[in-house]
């Protein structure tokens, strides 16, 4: 008996790092495994559709992989996979054209009869074919031993026996073994594919060593025992053994290096090995992927994973099936495990501070800390408990609410209705209903309390801790998380989703950030418009109304300031029922003030109490020839700087001595940073130089943060604002900063009835 290895590590380890080796990672693990005398190189895939040129062992031809071959003289025997269907054999050149010596076709059970038309074919090229039915313990009996009698007219070069699932037990794994001895040519190698979900592969591995075949037999095994899930057979390991048992000579240290060297630190990025996930597929025989997609979830305890994979029925349990474990899922999270009851009552005069379990909790604690302590807050944490206080500690996920509700008094839990527990928990909220954004299920904590906040009609979040997922970091969490399973794929996705709801309910409900977050700028900011229409005003009455060339003023005003592409809405607020029957007549969006406001922007606040925005931009209703491009400008200042400044504004070089005197120009003064220092009808600043003064007058296109309307009507009017009768000096006085940005676009208000023959309309 000839016992050969063939490891598999470019291979089945491309699992774990999408097959992305550099060329000088192949050439070392080739080296590696050329210099231990390993007798089978298995170099990667080869696939029509997604392989690739170069740095990558899924390579798209043959030519690729010889060149990649080229580089290192090794005596082991080079082979590469095909996955049935995934390469065409057609484009295979003979086997004397290329440095590749072997071929293995793997294939699934209801594939076979291609598969050995597709072998017959690769056969006639030259190559050695190992032939391997993928999942062998789906054969009955006589199914394989029929297989074998196609197999011995065809006579590759090696039949495996392939442990997919990593389930076949001693008993199991001897029967296949003498079943192929027995029947199979003794030409033909008998080849052993193992996984290790039941960390058999080993024991099995040195069962058919101890079997004393008369025949050539291969084992296969990766360095590290690298794969997707439990991982492989060691390279290593079984290596040893032969040493030791069989006299063989394998040098084991180059190995060794290569775990130090590379893999190492590719296992600490994304690990495989045993877990008690990967036993549970195991024992249910059913593709690993199961267990990894309920355990990426990071919702459900084992025993939740294990009742679900119970429930895949046999025919669903060789191939993964992501749709139907989905739909599996979803009946065991929507399962009401505690009676829904209560509700989260939101005062209206608090702030909602929700409180993520990311990174940034811990690094901006004190941040954080202090509007949590601030009694115009109701702070929640959501699915752990941080170091402070909080009002409310919220769970939708199982695990985290076994982790911390000892910790908390059941008076502060709000849990949804997936959670069990025999805890007499006041508020229990109905998941199912808060768990999808426009059909799309996102269990996500933050996404389903925000859905909750926008049911209750809260306009406005901030959240701290909702970081997004760094797939550099090894830990997410501000807490020590003892589960770290996810892999790249699964934590890229996750943030993805997050990205497309957080950017679906930004529509809904006003979402600040309190601490960095990834998706903080993937949410489109919101801006309305607002033209001020007063019916009456003291120096042209019926202004709004009043009619050039067939058109009012109020609607050509409407008409231009529609022409920016930056608002998403565009209303008229008015204090009159004429000027509103007007616009509803013309179907021109209109918003009744009250008689409590004072100012053009006490009605802006008034809007924004039930008018969601990021900004709200004030446009006179008496500048019918108002150019859009002053809107856009005001809009992107706020795009560039945000919160920093309360409120925006426009100035332009006067070039009209007459405006510099006249009271209706407001006169601007700023400083080198484009930053409003004061605002005046007066002609300023004095110039008591010998220099000719250029003065600068305020443009009345506004845009006003939500921050700086609730500011503005927190008090009455303040002495320079009295003084000036202008209402801007109010932020001034308070000590808030108002950002200003110069403009060539004039304005032209229309103030007394005469001016209007300055407009050409």
């Amino acid at each position: 008996m000839k016992i050969k290895i063939l490891d598999c590590t470019l291979r089945d380890g491309g699992y774990i790092n999408n097959w992305d080796f550099s060329s000088k990672e192949m050439y070392s693990i080739l080296k590696a495994l050329e210099n231990s005398n390993i007798d089978i190189i298995e170099c990667g895939y080869l696939n029509t559709q997604k392989g690739k040129s170069k740095n990558s062992t899924l390579f798209d031809s043959l030519n690729t992989i010889d060149l990649s071959l080229s580089k290192i003289e090794t005596n082991a025997k080079k082979v590469v996979m095909i996955n049935l269907g995934d390469y065409a054999v057609t484009l295979l050149k003979p086997k004397n054209e290329t440095l590749i010596d072997g071929i293995r076709l793997a294939f699934h059970k209801k594939n076979l009869d291609i598969a050995l038309r597709e072998a017959k074919y690769i056969i006639e090229l030259g190559y050695d074919l190992y032939f391997q039915p993928m999942v062998t313990k789906n054969y009955k009996d006589i199914e394989f031993l029929s297989m074998i009698e196609e197999i011995n007219k065809l006579n590759p070069y090696a039949f495996y026996i392939v442990d997919s699932f990593g389930s076949m037990t001693l008993d199991e794994f001897n029967k296949y073994l003498v079943l192929s001895h027995n029947n199979l040519n003794t030409a033909i190698s008998l080849g052993y594919h193992s996984h290790n979900n039941m960390q058999l592969a080993f024991s099995n591995a040195v069962s058919m060593c101890s079997a004393n075949m008369q025949r050539e037999i291969i084992i296969d095994a990766s360095i590290y025992g690298i794969g997707r899930g439990a991982g492989n057979l060691n390279t290593e390991l079984i290596a040893d053994y032969l040493n030791s048992s069989f006299a063989e000579n394998y040098n084991i240290l180059p190995l060794l290096e290569t775990i130090d060297e590379f893999l190492n630190s590719l296992m600490v990025k994304k690990p495989w090995g045993f877990s008690p996930a990967q036993y549970l597929s195991a024992s249910f025989d059913c593709h690993p992927n199961y267990a990894t997609y309920l355990i990426n979830k990071n919702t459900k305890h084992i025993v939740g994973v294990r009742n679900i994979l119970e429930k895949l029925p046999i025919e669903k349990r060789n191939s993964f099936d992501e749709k139907y474990i989905e739909n599996l899922y979803m009946e065991s999270i929507f399962e009401i495990k505690t009676e829904i009851k209560g509700f989260l009552e939101i005062p209206k005069d608090k702030r909602v501070l929700l409180v993520a379990s990311g990174k940034s909790v811990n690094e901006y604690r004190e941040r954080i800390e202090n509007k949590a302590k601030n009694d115009s807050y109701l702070t929640i944490a959501l699915n752990h408990k941080p170091s402070f206080f909080c009002d409310y500690y919220f769970f939708s996920n199982q695990k985290r609410f076994d982790e911390f509700n000892r910790s908390i008094h059941k008076d502060k839990i709000v849990i949804t209705s997936n959670i069990s527990t025999k805890m007499e928990i006041d508020i229990v909220l109905d998941f199912k209903k808060f768990t999808f954004v426009d059909k799309n299920l996102v269990t996500n904590v933050a996404i389903v309390v925000l859905n909750h906040l926008i049911a209750k009609r809260v306009s406005t979040v901030e959240i701290a801790g909702l970081d997004g997922y760094d797939i550099l970091r090894y830990n997410n969490y501000n807490y020590s998380e003892t589960s770290n399973s996810r892999d790249e794929k699964t934590l890229l996705k996750e943030n993805n989703i997050l990205e497309y709801s957080l950017k679906r309910l930004s529509k809904k409900i006003l979402i600040e950030f309190v601490t960095p977050s990834i998706f903080e700028n993937s949410i489109e900011l919101k801006i309305i418009g607002i033209i001020s229409a007063i019916y009456k005003p003291s120096r042209f009455e019926e202004k709004p109304l009043c009619i050039k060339k067939d058109i009012s003023m109020i609607k050509r005003t409407f008409i231009q300031a529609n022409k920016s592409n930056l608002l998403d809405k565009l209303v008229v607020s008015t204090d009159s029922e004429k000027i509103k029957n007007y616009c509803e007549n013309e179907n021109i969006p209109i918003v009744m003030m009250s008689e409590s406001c004072l100012t053009g922007i006490d009605s802006i606040a008034e809007i924004a109490e039930h008018e969601n925005y990021d900004l709200y931009v004030n446009i006179q209703g008496d500048e019918p020839v108002i150019d859009p491009i002053s809107i856009d400008e005001i809009v992107d200042e706020f795009k560039k700087y945000g919160d920093k400044y309360i409120a925006y504004n426009l100035y332009k070089t006067i070039d009209d001595e007459s405006e510099v005197k006249s009271p209706t120009i407001i006169k601007t003064i700023i400083n080198e940073k484009d930053e409003l220092m004061y605002m005046s009808r007066f002609p300023a600043p004095f110039n008591k130089s010998n220099e000719i003064a250029k003065y600068k007058k305020q443009i009345c296109v506004y845009g006003f943060t939500k921050k700086a309307l609730k500011v503005f009507i927190s008090r009455e009017k303040t002495l320079n604002e009295q003084y000036e009768n202008i209402e801007i000096l109010r932020f001034l006085d308070m000590g808030y900063k108002v950002k200003m940005r110069e403009t060539f676009i004039d304005s032209i208000a229309v103030d007394i009835s005469d001016s209007d023959e300055r407009i050409k309309l």
